[in-house]
């Protein structure tokens, strides 16, 4: 499990001047991406970031929706709004993972799958790290040093 890279919570109030970021589309790049945050707007306040790719609004996943169904989804909303986005290297750990972003990634972290048969997988059983086995001195009851070997 990745804890460094997760998707993260956003969570702003409509100001004044609305939420203080925007939005766009980009050529050949599924989804919607933050291109602008404004200083000093709920925005800001909340973490958004330019270049984060919106995942999430209030709990409804937006990732293969159109520009336009996203704006309109997020006009839509009285009260706050919740934004769940991935920056550009959490996208491509999902994306070399073949993971669809879940809200529970924001908490939980990113379930990396292991591959077979690869050492990550025998180092951890349960979330509990295998003591590495020790070696013994001597091989059963037999010394090393009364150990003879012929070849006729």
């Amino acid at each position: 499990m990745s804890s460094d890279l997760r998707p993260k919570l956003c969570v702003l109030e409509k100001g004044d001047n609305g939420y203080g970021f925007h939005l766009h589309g980009e050529k050949n790049k599924p989804g919607q991406f933050i291109r602008h945050v404004e200083p000093d707007s709920p925005a800001t306040a909340a973490g958004l970031m330019a270049g984060d790719k919106l995942a999430f609004v209030n709990g409804e996943n937006v990732e293969d929706e159109k520009h336009q169904q996203v704006v309109s989804r997020i006009r839509g909303i009285t009260g706050k709004l919740e934004l769940i986005v991935l920056n550009a290297e959490t996208a491509q750990l999902l994306q070399k993972h073949s993971l669809k972003c879940q809200k529970e990634y924001v908490t939980d972290g990113i379930p990396i799958p292991s591959r077979a048969g690869s050492d990550d997988e025998d180092e951890m059983k349960n979330d509990t790290p295998r003591e590495s086995t020790p070696v013994p001195e001597t091989n059963g009851d037999i010394r090393m040093d009364r150990l003879s070997v012929s070849s006729k």
